[in-house]
């Protein structure tokens, strides 16, 4: 029976087995700081999977994501996130997430430990995040729907590239938050 947290409804874990992101309803974003507002961007072009264990610790989580997909709403910013400046595309076309740990917080909340690579970097995060349940999809399959965030020091990767405003500051924050909304299709 499919459990979800939009009705107040217990959750349960879904099926076990292998889910498949699913693009189409699967958001990768992340915020920084352009002088003094919030500027949004996406990753459009990705792929990732969820093998759900018996037990939820027992899961594990793995995605890829292309670089060359960047969109922020502005083509000579997205140019400039391309170039040796921020990800260096081509050198380094690929990020990867690989979960190292997963652990209910309690309710519908959880945390996920992993390796983030960027720039053939690898460091440890960890996104919290909520479960929104499971359930029926399309074409008789079972999908499963969560949220996740976190936040990290974009230095961290080696992307360093900054400018110094003559008011104090910088013009792009080093600090981005990286937000999650998955939906992912049961394939196995």
């Amino acid at each position: 029976m499919a459990q979800t947290s939009s009705q107040g409804a217990k959750l349960t874990p879904p099926p076990p087995g292998k889910y498949e992101l699913d693009r189409a309803h699967t958001m990768v974003e992340f915020v920084a700081r352009h002088m003094l507002t919030r500027v949004r961007g996406r990753f459009t072009d990705f792929d990732g999977t969820i093998e759900v264990g018996e037990r939820p610790e027992d899961s594990q989580i793995d995605v890829e994501i292309r670089v060359a997909s960047i969109q922020t709403n502005d083509e000579r910013r997205d140019a400039h996130m391309k170039s040796e400046d921020f990800f260096e595309l081509e050198a380094y076309p690929v990020i990867t997430f690989h979960s190292t740990a997963i652990r209910g917080t309690g309710g519908a909340g959880f945390e996920i430990d992993g390796d983030l690579t960027i720039k053939d970097v690898s460091r440890p995060v960890t996104l919290t995040g909520e479960y929104l349940g499971w359930g029926p999809g399309v074409h008789d399959t079972t999908l499963l729907a969560a949220s996740a965030r976190t936040r990290i020091n974009r230095e961290d990767w080696d992307i360093t590239w900054n400018v110094v405003m003559e008011t104090g500051g910088f013009l792009v924050s080093k600090d981005i938050e990286i937000e999650i909304e998955v939906e992912a299709l049961k394939v196995g």
